[in-house]
């Protein structure tokens, strides 16, 4: 029992981290102690085990090199995580706290498991830096087993204060990102590098923190207010993503929508100019209280976000007329590409709502990158495989539809709601375009208002849902309080769906 006895004392030492001092300090901050912030993500009763935790623990100050790594349980499932102690050197990455992330991604792979990273690091330990950094097998190795894990485990980041260069990757290398507000930031250069380089005056919250990447960068997927709530969040996340790519997200019992399906009719108004929240009719459509919006702060313009139909987890990316009339920005174009292709990796069937404009025009959104951004909406549509649906719901002008997987983007179904219109362009902007002469040389105002409402109900009879339908140009015209059913039905059957791309190594459209 000796030797037991020996161990477990050493243990319970190297578990209470680093010096009091550093514990007020985090106490000061409003942080959680690390392994007390573990609690609340695993299950009660089943403990987390760790891997390292002897690393460097005979150095002074340094018990477990400043990271807990391990596996635990959340909700019965398995996940790695790694998580910083910030008590222990403000949590910065020495060689055998970067050799610990190491070997939990790897275990990853092998694992098939997803792998959660809890971030409060300032960064690399500059006192151990000379190759560290670019050694075979060292801390610049990270983002390599993140770029490997990518598409293959779920990576979900948590940041509990502020990260700079190295750690500060680490989250945007993540599938997701979840920050606690005016706790954590992260940067490529602290505010001090940042003076130091360019004389610039900043603090942390402008220059990194969660409000500023959740609406300017984009960065940010989700905004807490407590470490309670990331924990939360965190594991509501997981709930609607697989294991590992080829694994199914485990099923939930089928509920009805928090709304009445058979309002849907009067929530869509009647002037196709008329605004709605499409919130409302995401929620006459999903299982109660099961969608749960990404990036909800950034592009509102585009909705996109996980939801359940008939307990099966599904994602939705809807375009939203209550903010800018559902006009496609440059980065409502990169939020639909990335949570596009994030489903895709995962298997996880999509959903499209579609009531949009098309892109925005002008100098500004071409010097942003319009089309690139925009070009990357639409790859991202074409080459997911899972199965989805296209709901023309109402507005389906110019590009925006091939981004929205129209017909021609090889949708499992293109439904249409008798509210839809499909065109390039919407019959305002047409007819000035055509005819703007004709209509300018017409002098009397009465006669030519006369003459613009006639082509107006002209270029309209173009695009007349039953025409479409009739046409073939979309599956079904359907009932709007049968939709909920109608999409549970084409989903169950496209189940396993098989539709092999053609052969190619990748494509080259990435940016």
């Amino acid at each position: 029992m000796e030797r037991e006895n020996k161990v477990l004392a050493e243990m319970e030492r190297i578990k209470q981290g680093g010096p009091e001092k550093n514990h007020k300090k985090n106490k000061q901050i409003g942080k959680l102690f690390v392994r007390d912030r573990l609690e609340l993500f695993f299950d009660e009763n089943k403990p987390y085990y760790e891997t390292g935790l002897f690393a460097n623990a005979m150095k002074e100050k340094l018990p477990s090199d400043g990271v807990v790594a391990g596996t635990g349980k959340i909700d019965e499932r398995k996940a790695f995580f790694i998580a910083s102690d910030y008590t222990v050197k403000a949590g910065s990455i020495g060689k055998f706290h970067g050799e610990k992330i190491l070997r939990m991604q790897e275990a990853a792979i092998r694992g098939r498991r997803p792998i959660l990273y809890l971030i409060d690091s300032s960064g690399g330990r500059i006192d151990e830096s000379g190759g560290y950094h670019v050694e075979k097998y060292s801390g610049g190795k990270i983002f390599y087993n993140h770029s490997v894990l990518s598409g293959r485990v779920p990576q979900i980041a948590v940041m509990y204060g502020p990260c700079f260069a190295g750690t500060a990757y680490m989250p945007v290398f993540s599938d997701f990102n979840i920050m606690v507000n005016k706790i954590a930031g992260m940067a490529i250069a602290s505010p001090r590098m940042v003076q130091m380089a360019t004389g610039q005056q900043v603090d942390v919250e402008e220059l990194g923190g969660a409000r500023m990447h959740a609406t300017k960068s984009g960065s940010a997927d989700f905004v807490v207010e407590s470490e309670e709530e990331a924990a939360a969040v965190t594991k509501r996340l997981l709930s609607y993503l697989p294991d590992h790519f080829e694994a199914k997200v485990p099923e939930q019992p089928a509920v009805e929508p928090s709304r009445d399906s058979r309002d849907i009719d009067d929530l869509i108004p009647q002037d196709p100019n008329k605004s709605y929240d499409v919130l409302e009719l995401i929620e006459s459509i999903v299982d109660g209280d099961s969608f749960m919006e990404v990036k909800k702060e950034y592009a509102k313009e585009l909705v996109v976000g996980f939801g359940r139909l008939d307990g099966k987890t599904i994602g939705v990316v809807a375009n939203q007329p209550k903010v800018k009339g559902g006009t496609i920005f440059p980065e409502s174009a990169d939020k639909g590409a990335k949570f596009v292709w994030t489903c895709d990796a995962y298997d996880i069937p999509l959903l499209y709502l579609c009531d949009t404009p098309g892109f925005m025009v002008g100098t500004k959104v071409e010097q942003e990158g319009i089309l690139r951004r925009g070009r990357n909406f639409i790859y991202a549509s074409s080459n997911a495989n899972v199965p989805k649906m296209c709901v023309i719901v109402r507005k389906a002008y110019g590009a925006g539809i091939y981004a929205m997987a129209g017909p021609a983007y090889e949708p499992d179904t293109t439904i249409a709601l008798p509210s839809a219109e499909i065109a390039i362009m919407g019959p305002e902007a047409a007819i000035n375009a055509v005819y703007a002469n004709k209509l300018q040389a017409i002098e009397d105002p009465k006669e030519r208002a006369e003459t613009m409402q006639k082509l107006r109900d002209e270029y309209r009879a173009g695009y007349d849902v039953y025409k479409l339908s009739g046409d073939l140009v979309v599956d079904d015209l359907i009932v709007p309080s049968e939709l909920r059913n109608e999409l549970i039905s084409r989903y169950d059957t496209f189940e396993n769906k098989e539709f092999p791309l053609p052969r190619k190594k990748h494509g080259t459209i990435i940016d």
